[in-house]
């Protein structure tokens, strides 16, 4: 295989595996969301340590049997052909020279999330404990994020300046404790979470509206604005979601919108 062959297979793959990446964290949040939870008509205030426990209920179009079940067979499909895709980028980036040490520890980054993942699976079928929903969440996550910055790296896309650099992964890292503390807030084991959700938007917000603004008077325009409509469209999903007492539609996009937000930013943590 030529070099141009390996580098453009190597593209696709990522392209291929950010796609799948998509469709795995997109499932994961439908199933975590098709679970019998709590009733809540006042989130977050039905929440609150004070309120009696209300009757468990489930979504009825997310917890349709046959659509729970197709969604259940996408996400181990889109899953494994992820594993295989990542297993082959590690091998095209490392087997022979010219090697691409960059892209090839990013692939490794994938290569150890995924067996991890698959591990934590296996190992825990079916629990709802908060640490496994929260290795599922944010290594899914992560995954997707590292697929997106490979992408940029194949590409030869430009690096940000230090300073950027480092605002944008402390955006990254404010997006994925948003993440967390938004998937625990569901389930009202926590009480305090879904107010600290709230709050820490006031920090995340801002932050990944001023790295949207700087890069798009940067030049990078596409990713500059991508993140500013993201920041935004968050804010308005959050908002619609809290006034409507958590419809788990709004929060499943609210949820997909936190994916590609957290991929933007940690795509422009690149130096």
């Amino acid at each position: 295989m030529t070099e141009d062959r390996r580098l453009l297979t190597l593209r696709r793959l990522a392209w291929a595996c950010l796609l799948l990446m998509l469709v795995v964290t997109s499932a994961s949040a439908w199933l975590r969301l098709a679970q019998p939870r709590p009733a809540c008509v006042d989130w977050p205030g039905c929440r609150s340590a004070d309120r009696p426990a209300a009757a468990a209920v489930a979504p009825a179009l997310l917890g349709a049997p046959r659509v729970l079940a197709l969604v259940r067979a996408t996400h181990r499909a889109a899953a494994t052909a992820v594993l295989v895709m990542v297993f082959a980028m590690v091998v095209l980036s490392w087997a022979r020279p010219p090697r691409r040490p960059a892209a090839g520890r990013l692939a490794l980054a994938l290569l150890v999330l995924a067996l991890g993942l698959s591990a934590l699976g296996i190992v825990t079928p079916g629990s709802r404990a908060a640490g496994v929903l929260l290795g599922n969440l944010l290594g899914g996550l992560l995954m997707l994020a590292l697929s997106w910055r490979l992408v940029v790296q194949l590409h030869d896309g430009p690096g940000s300046s230090p300073p950027l650099a480092r605002w944008a992964l402390l955006g990254a890292g404010l997006w994925a404790l948003q993440a967390a503390l938004g998937a625990l807030s569901g389930g009202g084991q926590f009480h305090v979470v879904p107010v600290a959700h709230l709050s820490l938007a006031l920090l995340a917000g801002p932050c990944s509206l001023g790295v949207g603004w700087v890069v798009r008077r940067q030049g990078g325009r596409g990713e500059g604005v991508a993140l500013l409509w993201i920041t935004g469209l968050q804010f308005v999903l959050g908002a619609g979601a809290a006034a409507s007492a958590a419809t788990p539609a709004l929060v499943l996009l609210h949820n997909i919108g936190a994916a590609l937000g957290l991929a933007l930013l940690l795509g422009l943590a690149r130096r």
